[in-house]
């Protein structure tokens, strides 16, 4: 095999420190995911690099990502861990899968005359439960209740700048398929923020007590969390008269 630059040893050994936080996260207990990223070793990722490289090439005896290769990368466990959680806001503040397509798919439904609102109610249940299901947020969550270290503040706060670039990107975008603008004062930015934190609170009391979400209106597929939204959606923004509805 070809050696392995320093940039794509750097990649993997993340990519491995990530498949072993999700696995981690996934058990029970409190405990777990307040030391979720105290218990990844630099010797864990290694072996845990080593096995995907093996299995993505087939080859069992590929060169195994040695204790010198880490310490090229990172001096010590802290150093590590801090590249990680920059690394991690990077994972979190992409849509989720699927939504990169915004665009188009808002453009079909437009095309398809579905209703904006069958549109916005679907792709937050779509957000709602990637949330749920994702064993990241739950670490991620329990780091922004802890967050007092400057490194930590400073990748949280990268994870925010990053989240809202892309998503204020897919709001928009909604707003120019359906002929819609912003209603002043407000922007867009106030419209991302404002439905980002409904879908964080509604996915942590959704953990306590999944029926407490249960659609008022009680149709299948719907909550009381996308209606939520919905409202806030309404009420933040308005028909764009000088724009022709495409």
């Amino acid at each position: 095999m070809p050696r392995r630059t320093r940039a794509e040893t750097r990649d993997l050994m993340l990519r491995a420190a990530v498949d072993l936080i999700r696995e981690r996260a996934e058990a029970a207990g409190d405990d777990v995911l307040a030391a979720a990223l105290a218990h990844v070793r630099l010797t864990q990722v290694a072996e845990r690099a080593t096995a995907i490289v093996r299995a993505e090439t087939g080859d069992h005896r590929a060169k195994a990502i040695t204790t010198g290769a880490i310490y090229q990368q990172w001096p010590g466990q802290a150093d590590f861990q801090v590249d990680l959680l920059f690394h991690i806001a990077d994972l979190q503040a992409r849509l989720v899968p699927g939504l990169a397509e915004s665009i188009r798919r808002f453009k079909e439904a437009r095309a398809a005359a579905v209703p904006l609102e069958a549109v916005v109610l679907a792709t937050m249940e779509e957000v709602h439960r990637h949330y749920r299901e994702d064993p990241l947020f739950r670490v991620e969550f329990s780091l922004l209740l802890g967050a007092s270290d400057p490194r930590l503040r400073a990748a949280l706060a990268h994870r925010q700048s990053r989240f809202y670039e892309s998503v204020d990107q897919a709001w928009q975008g909604l707003l120019d398929v359906y002929a819609l603008r912003m209603r002043p004062p407000f922007r867009i930015r106030d419209l991302s923020r404002a439905v980002a934190a409904q879908i964080a609170g509604s996915v942590v009391i959704w953990f306590a007590d999944p029926e407490i979400l249960d659609d008022p209106v009680g149709e299948p597929d719907r909550s009381l969390m996308s209606r939520s939204v919905l409202a806030i959606f309404d009420r933040l923004t308005e028909p764009d008269h000088g724009r022709s509805n495409r």
